[in-house]
Formats: C-alpha cells, structure tokens, sequence
C-alpha cells in the first residue's frame, strides 16, 4: 500500500513508533499473568488429564516457563516489522520486494535496510543445528497422514479460536470468516503441503519460500490489526506474537503425532521428535527468535503446550463464536457446485464433523453449537483405524512398501489440493488489502 493513499501520515507514523516499541522496557506479561490460578482450576485438572490419555507424558507445573511463554507475547517479528515498514513508509511496493527476496535474496533488492539484510543472513544461511536428515525423515513422518493430518490442523483449530486474541486478529483481517474461510483454510494445507515435500525447506526451494513469504506477509497483518481500533494491547500484547509463533508448530508436531494415534496412525518416538526438528526450522524461517524455548523432545513439547494453553482461558466472545461456526459451515456443500463437487463437500463435512468429537474438547462444541459428531464419529473411526494401522505396521517393517505409500499419500495431497486451487491460488501469493 503507498503511503500516498493514507489519509493520516502522521497518525500512522506514530502507530508505527508505537507497533515497533511495544515491547520495551515490559516486565509483566500481557492481560496478567494467571497461569497459577488457571492450573489450579478444575479445567486445569481436566488438561493435564487429557495430555496424558494422549500422549503419555505427565505435565506439572512450571511456573519460570510460563511466564517466558508469557512474556513473549509482546514481541512480533522485529526484523521483518522494521524492514518492511520502512521500506513501506517509501512509498516502495513491498509485495514485489518480497517477490524479488524470495527468488534472489537479498542481493536482488536495491537500497534495503539493515533490518532486511540481518533477516537475510538469519534466513539464506542453513542454522548449523539443523541435521538435514533428520529434516526429511520428520517431512516423510508428517506427510503420512496427508489430507487427513490437513483436516486435523483445520478441525483441531477450533479451541484456539476461542483464544480471544488470535479470533480477534483472524476476525480483524476480514479473510477468516464467511465466505473467505475455506480458501483461506486450503491455502494453509498449501502451506503444510510445501513445507513437508522433500527436500521442501532447502533454502529457494517451495517450502522456504512459502514459509518465508508468509513471514513477511505476516509484517503486513500485524500492522494492520495493531493499528484497528479493536486491538487491545495491554490485553492481547502483538498480534501474531512469539507466542504464537510457539504453539502453531507444537500443534503440527508433538501433538498432531499423538493426537492421530487414535486414528490408526503408528509413529515411532524417533518419527515424532524429527517432526518436532522439522517445524523447529519451519518457525524459525517464519521469525520465531533462538533465544526464545523450543522443546526438541516429547515431553518437552507437550509441557509447552500445556503451559501455553493455561495462559489463555477460553472465551465465548462473538468473534471466537463466529470464527469457529464459519469455518465448519465452510465445508458445507455449496450451492453452486456440480453434483460431483457436492457430493465431495458433503463427505468432507461429515469428516469435519467426525473429527470434532476427537479433536475438538465438548466444551467448545457445546458454545460453539456443532452438530452432534458421534453418529459421524464411529463409522469414521471403523473406516480409518484398521486400514491406517495395517499400512504403518506393514511399513515400519518393508521399506519398499513404505516409499510406495509415501509417493502414494504425496500425489494424494497434491490431487485433494488441485481439485478446489488452481495452480495461481496455490501459489501462495494472497494480494494483502493492508
């Protein structure tokens, strides 16, 4: 966006001081910090349980974590907020010196800031903690479940959305709600497609750019709703936060891994961390800061997921509501659409709705207002089961079959992708109203 279009030059330099500052000299997490009070509580209780059943691992308090977690809410993407802002306050047409980074690096963009050039040698040099190997064999683990595990990251979504935070930055973009909600949603399983195809996160590869290009647009976004007059920074800190940052990346790794055990699926501990390993890398081409905790094993990751998760207490909001209901009534068969395409939307409800029982707590259900799941939930579960476990216990022992099913469940995910994306849409390369 030009700054020749903005009708205030003088109120947004000062939202942008104000963006670019809000984390100095703080010294207590955004909103309070609850995070006794809520371990304590009943819902607490019932979490640590539930961890449990899932994944095997006996959570406790940690108090020092929490508060890390906390406090990392204030903080955003400080290189890529300097660099494309400054370059925005020129007057320069930052979607295209995206473009320019992602295809030539830096040394294809003129006149770039510092800022620009730090997150370049962050970015375009591999970190040396990252064992290529390992890598690719967490990509191959994740890309088992294939649209299945898509489904799961869209349908396990629903109780963030009732953290009000994140419903309130989705809900302020205006491409998270209603009509826009599916596209948005299979634009994203673009996204977990590309970062897990091999070899997909070497540097100028699909799964960098894509993870990178995100990143930049999530500079743009963060903005936006920093500077809308519903955010709440004393309450919320930044939009698209460290925390956050934190807690997508668990949800695709340690937790989706245990979670889709219940399906059928059989991973080994190894198979998990190096999945853990893959999105370590994946958050930090997308600006989550070394210094800040990421756990590289099981335990660890489940313990900073339920330390994140107490930060935030559940809300009814509207926009927590709202958000939720339009992404299930999103795979509703639409009107509009051939009998095939119908048809295909209405199996891919009934999964949705299916899955919510596994997924999704009854608590959000129920305030939510989703259809009962069970009659939906145990044919699904009698179609699944029997059939996942016999493909991971037959390739667990024959490598061969195992590389048939992976190319197998690839061309899968790709076919799912193409038959509702053209080719530009899964590019990746939204047009940011900001």
């Amino acid at each position: 966006m030009s700054i020749l279009k903005e009708k205030d030059l003088a109120a947004e330099a000062l939202i942008d001081e104000q963006f670019l500052s809000l984390s100095k000299g703080r010294t207590a997490p955004p909103g309070g910090f609850l995070y006794k009070d809520a371990f304590n509580a009943q819902a607490g209780k019932d979490l640590r349980k539930v961890f449990k059943m899932v994944t095997g691992v006996e959570t406790g308090y940690n108090e020092e974590q929490a508060r890390r977690i906390a406090m990392s809410s204030w903080v955003g993407d400080p290189l890529s907020d300097v660099a494309i802002l400054q370059m925005r306050r020129e007057g320069r047409d930052v979607h295209q010196i995206m473009h320019t980074f992602l295809t030539e690096g830096i040394n294809g963009v003129s006149n770039y800031p510092p800022e620009l050039e730090e997150l370049w040698e962050q970015v375009g040099v591999v970190p040396e903690w990252v064992e290529w190997d390992r890598i690719e064999r967490g990509a191959r683990a994740y890309r088992r479940f294939g649209v299945q595990g898509h489904r799961y990251q869209g349908i396990g979504s629903l109780d963030m959305y009732r953290v009000l935070s994140i419903a309130r930055t989705l809900m302020s973009t205006g491409q998270y709600a209603d009509d826009t909600t599916y596209k948005r949603y299979l634009l994203t399983c673009n996204f977990w497609t590309e970062i897990s195809e091999p070899h997909g996160m070497r540097p100028f590869n699909e799964g960098w750019k894509v993870a990178l290009r995100v990143r930049l647009l999530h500079t743009l976004i963060r903005r936006a709703v920093f500077g809308s007059t519903r955010w709440e920074p004393e309450k919320f800190g930044m939009p698209i936060n460290q925390s956050g940052m934190l807690t997508a990346p668990l949800i695709s790794s340690a937790m989706m891994c245990k979670s889709m055990q219940v399906l059928g699926y059989k991973l080994t501990d190894d198979d998990v961390e190096d999945v853990i390993h893959l999105w370590q890398y994946v958050a930090h081409v997308m600006g989550y800061q070394r210094e800040n905790i990421f756990p590289s094993d099981i335990p660890g990751a489940v313990q900073a997921m339920h330390d994140s998760l107490l930060l935030n207490t559940p809300s009814e909001d509207p926009d927590c509501i709202r958000l939720g209901r339009s992404f299930m009534d999103s795979f509703k068969p639409h009107p509009g659409a051939t009998f095939k395409d119908r048809a295909r939307q209405w199996v891919g409800y009934k999964i949705g709705i299916a899955q919510s029982a596994l997924f999704v707590s009854p608590d959000t259900r129920r305030a939510m207002k989703l259809p009962n799941p069970w009659p939906w939930t145990v044919p699904y579960l009698i179609a699944q089961f029997p059939k996942n476990r016999w493909q991971d216990i037959r390739r667990l022992k024959d490598p061969v079959y195992a590389l048939k099913l992976d190319e197998k469940v690839r061309a899968q995910r790709y076919h799912w992708l193409k038959t509702q994306l053209s080719d530009v849409e899964m590019s990746y390369q939204p047009k940011s109203k900001f």
